[in-house]
């Protein structure tokens, strides 16, 4: 027999379900008449060296795996970097090909001669293998229009739904418990809002507060804001002021000498804080 449990995960992976449906017909391609340029496009091809070497057609076949293109409003392919805001060219080298990838898909022992092993250091600070091309002048850098055939339409009534459907899985906190359900690490669970423990602990801090508030000692108004001393021990009266160093106690009796430098004086007001 379900629970009320299995029912509410029922619910969360239909709309999960629904909402990923929905993101791929999300958009409607439509073909134009006429192509639109919009911006530039920067690709590799190959050189004049090497459209005349005997092995232009290898070339050609890892120039189609390794090759990059860059899209640009700018012809020049500059943009602004730094605090100095100056303009540099933007980079673009050709993509190395990852161990992994290179024996997945089984690229033909004749390559090796075209690349070479190293370690290359990621983002999250780890050394990854990758094949690396040897001669990448074979190869140079071309700026063409960059056309525009097709364009995509939004459909709005499945933007309607995938807002809804947003906000449900927000709510009822869908996406982190989706991903209990597949099975994916909960190590880290982080929100920018408090958990309900932390703002608990706050409200019994706040009572803490107020009560000490509330039940705080009552003071003498006559009694001078300027000129307050105060002393913990008992049986001290106005005046009169305790000197301690190295364990000895020694009542000055109102008179105005200096306590030891190594002594710690502490005066008497007529604040009533009880016995110690």
């Amino acid at each position: 027999m379900l629970n009320s449990r299995d029912l509410a995960d029922r619910k969360v992976v239909t709309a999960i379900r629904e909402y990923h449906a929905l993101r791929r017909r999300r958009y409607t391609i439509t073909k134009v008449e006429k192509p639109i340029q919009r911006g530039w496009r920067r690709l590799y091809v190959l050189s004049e060296r090497a459209a005349s070497r005997r092995d232009r057609p290898i070339l050609e076949v890892i120039l189609a795996v390794i090759g990059t293109v860059k899209i640009h409003h700018s012809r020049d392919f500059r943009h602004r970097r730094g605090r100095r805001r100056k303009l540099v060219e933007i980079e673009q080298p050709l993509r190395p090909i990852p161990i992994h990838e290179w024996q997945r898909k089984n690229y033909p022992d004749e390559w090796y001669a075209y690349f070479r092993y190293e370690l290359i250091l990621e983002r999250n600070r780890h050394w990854q293998p990758y094949w690396l091309f040897i001669d990448p002048s074979l190869y140079e850098l071309r700026v063409e229009r960059n056309w525009l055939w097709y364009f995509r339409e939004v459909n709005p009534a499945i933007e309607s739904r995938l807002s809804e459907l947003g906000r449900w899985l927000d709510a009822h906190d869908g996406w982190h418990r989706y991903g209990w359900l597949k099975g994916r690490p909960q190590r880290y669970r982080w929100k920018d809002e408090d958990t309900e423990k932390q703002r608990r602990l706050k409200r019994e801090h706040q009572r803490e507060i107020a009560r000490a508030y509330q039940s705080f000692p009552e003071v003498d108004l006559t009694a001078s804001d300027r000129c307050g001393q105060i002393s913990l021990w008992e049986n001290a009266g106005p005046g009169q002021t305790w000197c301690w160093s190295k364990g000895e106690n020694k009542r000055l009796g109102g008179r105005s000498r200096q306590c030891p430098p190594t002594g710690i004086t502490i005066a008497y007001s007529k604040v009533n804080l009880g016995n110690k």
